[in-house]
């Protein structure tokens, strides 16, 4: 039986949904790991844990299969965390380590995994920053940067979300992932769209600079005549940032910004949005553009276009970093609720048709094995 055991501590919420009152909020990452982590452990060939930080829960459970270790507490000193993280990962002494995301904490859990236990490790690359060394110091920090580069380099196996992450690895990091693993949108259950209800704009996702939701503020006060619509929580350790978007939101009038909405009642939103629109400079596959998609919204992109997909499959535009044009793209949408729906069909056919569980979990498994 291959044991592995999954470290993205903040999945926390995703394990125990009735939770109230708790500040995490899951965001993509999360996400992805938890449909991988529940889906593998159907199958008895493999024994799924995962490790999470410390929210009050028993030390150890067991939920839908996967069994849950609670490890060190987010507010904890560096030094705590990272001794309560390292008993943990040896406690749980799984032959390989999955990991997601890019933080100083994950090399050096990666470093622990690799020179002291001796084990495997699997790391899944996130946004597109991290294909650059230049672009993950500029956004990530020096620290970061400089420790993650032990992880692109000496993890047993990585995989990325995209071909165009591959493709840009390689050429910046010199290394080609060993797999593309597209994310993973199950089908919705309550997805009967009404394209009258589509009455606002939308916007998804934490605030900090990489995603730069001050361009989405911009729009809301150019086109003063619609509804906007951002759900925004503050980006972690991005307190400070969150607070002046929040503090110039509120002289929109026809803004509407939310800091946190249940991931159960987020697609309500989904639904009822004309528009979807992403204004970050660098992605990966965007759980929230895929979201969107599945409530049938027109997609509006400043720079995101994975695989160029928005064009090849023909459910949004992609500005390519050009404002005059993101305008441009943005009329166009306004004005033609049939180019909307069109889009909006398109979305949803093409995550039905590329992002369904059963072949993206089976690659996962194979990867694993090899």
């Amino acid at each position: 039986m291959n044991k592995i055991c999954f470290v993205i501590p903040r999945t926390y919420y995703l394990f125990y949904p009735k939770t109230s009152g708790t500040k995490v909020i899951p965001g993509g990452a999360q996400m992805q790991v938890f449909y991988l982590s529940t889906t593998i452990a159907e199958d008895k060939n493999f024994n799924v844990h995962f490790l999470l930080a410390d929210f009050g829960q028993a030390d150890f459970e067991i939920r839908q299969n996967v069994k849950l270790h609670k490890s060190f507490k987010l507010s904890e000193n560096i030094f705590k965390r990272i001794r309560k993280l390292f008993k943990t990962l040896r406690k749980i002494n799984a032959d390989t380590y999955i990991f997601r995301s890019a933080d100083a904490g994950v090399a050096l859990s990666v470093l622990f995994v690799k020179k002291i236990l001796k084990k495997k490790v699997l790391y899944m690359l996130a946004s597109d920053v991290e294909m650059s060394k230049a672009l993950q110091k500029k956004y990530s920090g020096f620290f970061t940067a400089f420790m993650m580069q032990y992880v692109y380099k000496h993890a047993d196996i990585l995989t990325s979300q995209t071909l165009q992450q591959a493709e840009l690895l390689k050429k910046h990091r010199n290394r080609k992932p060993d797999a593309v693993i597209k994310n993973i949108f199950p089908e919705k259950s309550n997805s009967n769209i009404d394209f009258k209800d589509k009455q606002t704009i939308l916007w998804v996702g934490r605030l900090t600079e990489v995603k730069k939701p001050e361009l989405f503020l911009k729009l809301a006060g150019k086109y003063s005549d619609q509804k906007f619509v951002m759900i925004a929580p503050s980006g972690v350790n991005k307190k400070e940032y969150g607070n002046l978007i929040y503090e110039k939101g509120k002289h929109i009038k026809n803004l509407q910004i939310i800091n946190y909405v249940k991931p159960s009642e987020i697609f309500d939103f989904y639904k009822k949005a004309k528009i979807y629109v992403i204004t970050s400079e660098f992605e990966g596959f965007p759980n929230t553009m895929a979201e969107a998609m599945q409530a049938e919204c027109a997609v509006l992109t400043y720079a995101v276009n994975p695989d160029n997909i928005l064009t090849e499959y023909n459910f949004g535009f992609c500005a390519g970093k050009n404002i005059d044009k993101f305008y441009r793209d943005f009329e166009k949408l306004l004005e033609n609720s049939e180019l909307r729906k069109e889009f909006g069909i398109n979305g949803k056919k093409y995550i039905i048709e590329h992002h369904q569980k059963s072949k993206i979990v089976d690659d996962f498994k194979n990867i694993l094995l090899k």
